[in-house]
């Protein structure tokens, strides 16, 4: 996310790297950071919050009827996605140097780390009320009562807080050549230790556990409905397979950027031309990642028939 601006200014692989080349410069990596990522976050929170904000009141007359936990889980993606959008233009006056209250650092991470989770573990639930729902329809645990609900999103909520605490704690800002502030994570004497930790926990909760628990899903649901059609139920498929594929999309090229920027930190990777290729990579997939916040309201309006009702 965007502490991961920091050491972009001066920058060298290891003490053999700087004794044979010298310094890794990244000032064109920043200069490119300071005009594309206002400009794009500005973009992204101003579409993402009008499609978020219609969807959300949709939802509400919605789920007033009708109380069905995907929706349930949508409401509460819509509200984790709008809460990230809100990050969006401070990081913009932050990284254009027109803010740089060093407490917007640890908040801002925290705030971004705590919906990047619950919006992926939001889509893992719509994955699984669909699964109980097709495959396991004369179940008990097909019938979702309010007090389960509660406790669900309740634990995704408190799972997500207790994963963003390290950034609220480890995150802070430095200063370059005494007038540029930057945020960036320092884990202190065993740095580079906790950084590829912290990252690979990223990958795996983030994304990798999502996306197989998902596709685990999907793949009974599938046999389910080639050998007993169940009336209704395509639609509804096609909605959170869409949904699924948007997520697998928009967020597997910054992990993979992500596992790339590990190598690099443990020495595999150590020349500085692709030191900063991988900088550019980072920032160029994470902000496509973001694009998730604009696209959930705009896949609800073409493909559900009853949400195009309200509208």
């Amino acid at each position: 996310h965007p502490a991961n601006l920091s050491d972009y200014s001066y920058e060298y692989l290891d003490e053999a790297d700087y004794m044979l080349y010298g310094l890794c410069t990244k000032e064109e990596v920043l200069s490119f950071i300071r005009v594309f990522l206002p400009a794009f976050y500005t973009a992204v929170f101003l579409v993402g919050l009008a499609g978020n904000a219609l969807l959300f009141i949709v939802l509400i007359m919605y789920i007033k009827k009708k109380k069905k936990m995907t929706e349930v889980y949508l409401l509460n993606l819509v509200v984790s996605d709008f809460l990230l959008l809100l990050t969006l233009p401070i990081w913009a006056l932050y990284i254009s140097q027109w803010v740089t209250w060093h407490l917007l650092c640890p908040l801002l991470n925290t705030m971004y780390t705590v919906n990047f989770y619950s919006g992926v573990f939001f889509v893992s639930g719509m994955s699984l009320d669909m699964y109980l729902q097709i495959v396991h329809a004369c179940s008990p645990w097909n019938s979702m009562t309010q007090r389960k609900s509660i406790l669900i999103l309740s634990v995704v909520w408190i799972i997500s807080i207790l994963l963003s605490v390290p950034d609220g704690i480890f995150t802070n800002v430095k200063h370059i050549h005494n007038t540029t502030v930057m945020c960036t994570h320092d884990y202190g004497q065993k740095h580079l230790f906790w950084k590829v930790v912290f990252q690979a926990i990223q990958n795996i909760l983030g994304f990798l556990i999502p996306f197989l628990f998902m596709v685990f899903c999907y793949s009974r649901i599938v046999c389910v409905l080639t050998t007993s059609p169940i009336p209704g139920s395509r639609r509804a498929l096609c909605l959170v397979f869409t949904l699924v594929g948007v997520f697998f999309l928009l967020w597997s090229p910054y992990n993979i950027v992500l596992i790339l920027h590990s190598l690099q930190d443990v020495g595999v990777i150590r020349n500085c031309e692709t030191s900063r290729q991988l900088d550019y990579a980072m920032q160029i997939t994470e902000s496509l990642s973001l694009v998730h916040c604009c696209l959930n309201p705009l896949l609800y309006a073409f493909v559900k028939k009853r949400f195009r009702l309200y509208l």
